[in-house]
């Protein structure tokens, strides 16, 4: 393949596949965006929408514990359209759970066809990237789920206002249908498998991750995942309630999570063009502390009501650009051989956090505390997750992802 067909060919994968997690996006955001209007509709308290949101990020976690024993099974190509297929139909009937339980089991059926998505999409764009460009390529596709975050968000104001809650599902759910025929006809296969083909297998490569010479970069890089998905999806699923909570009209508070998203957007962005001059580890640093400085401002920000909205912004450039580079930093510390299995481990461990986060806003919330503390409390996962980026970065230089 001569130079301008292979650049043709990679430009059409990485959109392919930066659109099939774009919708992943919109569907994540969609939940907590429509949280309170769902919850009215029902009857119900806005904190019983913990159930819900706690099982979206349970079944993100059976599908990227999934994602490469599938891979192994189907390859990166068949899972990927399957999972796009599977989210698409699952999110069009969201709209018609009647009740908090069957929204929850929805949910959770919905977000492990989610949870499959990235990693195949990550596996098929970096096997078609030159090494030098397999780290922006995965920032790339991962900056779909900001960017999907931003359209739902937007999106969830402008249609909710004037089509009510529902037709934002509808929406996201159309939208991945259209996509699957593009998938089928232009989507190259990845040109590596995982070998996790069986239980046994997955079991004994997952014990490969942990031993040495990855031991210290797995525990840290799963560490790191689980603190800054607890943070970003707390946010993802809370944000509106709490703007309301301080007193921002419903209408108003939606467009929270576009702000959020959007910072997200163009910190990735700025990572793309910034990491052949600076390393991964060094980049994510100074957002995880970017992050706790805006949560800071969230918490504070009576002081100077508008500052809020620049907060809420670089809380999402911060946090969202940690969220995304977890998988950059797990593409260049394994083989080709475990990258599927070791990007969705590693998201697997960021969702487990992603419960965690949102479980415990939901207890914050229905214990009554007031939204300065609980954004107070979201410091706490950003700054523990600053701390362990250099004990990451020392054990993986030898692999070209430390300072």
């Amino acid at each position: 393949m001569n130079s301008g067909a292979f650049q043709t060919s990679l430009i059409k994968t990485g959109t392919l596949c930066f659109s099939a997690i774009l919708f992943d996006g919109i569907d994540t955001a969609s939940i907590g965006i429509t949280g309170p209007a769902i919850a009215l509709s029902l009857g119900v308290p806005v904190a019983s929408m913990t159930m819900p949101f706690v099982m979206t990020s349970i079944g993100a976690v059976v599908g990227y514990l999934a994602a490469g024993y599938l891979v192994s099974r189907w390859n990166a190509r068949r899972t990927l359209v399957a999972s796009v297929l599977a989210f698409g139909s699952l999110t069009i009937l969201t709209p018609h759970a009647g009740s908090i339980a069957m929204l929850a089991v929805l949910r959770f059926v919905t977000a492990i066809a989610l949870g499959a998505a990235l990693p195949c999409a990550v596996s098929i764009v970096v096997s078609e990237s030159p090494r030098t460009l397999r780290q922006v390529a995965t920032i790339l596709v991962g900056t779909g789920l900001a960017a999907g975050g931003l359209v739902g968000g937007v999106l969830g104001g402008l249609l909710t206002k004037n089509h009510g809650w529902q037709s934002l599902f509808y929406v996201g759910g159309v939208a991945p249908l259209i996509l699957v025929p593009c998938l089928m006809r232009w989507l190259p296969p990845a040109r590596e498998s995982d070998p996790a083909g069986s239980s046994q297998a997955y079991f004994e490569l997952i014990r490969c991750l942990l031993s040495p010479p990855f031991k210290r970069g797995t525990l840290c890089l799963w560490i790191f995942s689980f603190l800054i998905f607890a943070d970003v999806y707390a946010l993802i699923f809370w944000l509106p309630p709490l703007l309301m909570g301080f007193g921002y009209s419903f209408e108003q508070s939606q467009f929270g999570g576009a702000f959020f998203s959007s910072g997200g957007l163009i910190a990735n962005l700025l990572v793309i063009a910034l990491a052949s001059r600076f390393t991964i580890s060094r980049i994510v640093l100074l957002a995880s502390l970017l992050a706790t400085l805006c949560l800071l401002g969230i918490a504070l920000h009576a002081a100077i009501p508008s500052v809020i909205w620049f907060a809420i912004a670089g809380a999402g450039a911060g946090l969202i650009t940690c969220s995304v580079a977890q998988s950059a930093l797990a593409v260049a510390l394994y083989p080709e051989s475990s990258r599927t299995s070791g990007v969705g481990l590693s998201a697997a461990a960021g969702r487990i956090g992603s419960i965690v986060g949102p479980a415990a806003a939901g207890l914050l919330f229905s214990l009554q505390w007031s939204p300065q503390s609980i954004a107070l409390a979201a410091i706490v996962p950003a700054l523990l997750a600053s701390t362990v980026l250099p004990v990451l970065a020392n054990s993986a230089s030898s692999r070209g992802i430390g300072d």
